[in-house]
C-alpha cells in the first residue's frame, strides 16, 4: 500500500511569502534610507569642521553644531535624530579640528512599518588648522 503525501498549497504559500520574501523586501527597502542617512552624517560632519576652520581661532562650537544640524535637515534627516560633538577645535596652528556627527538609523525603514528599533551611525571629520594661520 502506497502512502500519498499531500500538502496544503495555501499554507505553504503564505509561509514562503512570510519567511522568505518579506525579510528580503524589508532589507531592500531599508538600504536606501541607510545610505541617505550615512551620507547626510558625513556631509554634516565635514561642513561643521569647515565652519570651525573658517572661524579659527574665534571658534564657537555651538555654531558648528547648528551648521551640522542644518545640513542634516537639508538632507532629510530630522534634527532630533542628529547628535553633534566637537571633539577638538585645534588649539594651535597645525592641530586637528575634529567633529563627530551621530545619526539614528532605523533598523527597518520600510513604508508602513513603525521604527521599532534603531542604531546610531557615527561620521567623523578632521581638518588641519593651517600652519601659517595667524591668530
Amino acid at each position: 500500500m502506497q502512502r500519498r503525501e499531500r500538502g496544503f498549497v495555501a499554507i505553504e504559500w503564505v509561509a514562503a511569502i512570510t519567511f522568505l520574501l518579506m525579510p528580503a523586501v524589508v532589507l531592500v527597502a531599508s538600504l536606501p534610507t541607510w545610505a541617505e542617512r550615512k551620507h547626510a552624517a558625513t556631509i554634516a560632519a565635514r561642513e561643521a569642521a569647515r565652519e570651525i576652520q573658517r572661524d579659527w581661532p574665534a571658534v564657537d562650537p555651538a555654531r558648528a553644531e547648528l551648521v551640522a544640524k542644518y545640513v542634516a535637515a537639508d538632507h532629510g534627516v530630522d534634527t532630533g535624530d542628529v547628535r553633534v560633538r566637537v571633539t577638538s577645535v585645534g588649539a594651535a596652528p597645525g592641530d586637528q579640528i575634529r567633529v563627530e556627527v551621530r545619526v539614528r538609523m532605523p533598523a527597518v525603514a520600510a513604508p508602513g512599518l513603525a521604527h521599532a528599533a534603531s542604531w546610531m551611525y557615527t561620521a567623523r571629520a578632521a581638518l588641519r588648522v593651517d600652519d601659517y594661520r595667524s591668530r
